[in-house]
């Protein structure tokens, strides 16, 4: 079974002009987003506060997250973003995927999206 990956376009929340389109890589295991350090800082990101994190090895970081605008097929949401380490790989964990209301199937390796979210 191959990797999954999302296009989406990540734009600085204070001044949408500087944006970029990224290929994230799909993690259902990931709670939050990440970008590496150089594009935030190229996209003028602000780190806002640290978080602590349990990497997929089992330790714990305090790493930095910022907030941005995420876009998906015209669709706009604001976001926050951990702040990876300079050549880390894009990663879309789940509060970005529930965000855009996006169901991922390992099985069949698809993307699909669901009508709307639970309010309660």
């Amino acid at each position: 079974m191959g990797d999954i990956f999302l296009e989406l376009t990540v734009a600085n929340i204070h001044d949408t002009e500087r944006q970029q389109e990224l290929s994230f890589l799909v993690d259902t295991g990931a709670t939050r987003a990440w970008i590496p350090r150089e594009i935030a800082e190229r996209l003028g990101i602000q780190e806002i506060g640290t978080i602590p994190l349990q990497l997929a090895d089992g330790t714990v970081r305090e790493l930095p997250y910022g907030y941005c605008l995420f876009d998906f097929g015209g669709e706009s949401v604001a976001g926050n973003v951990v702040l990876g380490p300079t050549g880390s790989e894009p990663i879309a964990g789940t509060h970005l995927l529930q965000d855009f209301r996006l169901v991922i199937d390992m099985e069949h390796h698809t993307i699909s999206r669901g009508r709307a979210m639970r309010a309660k």
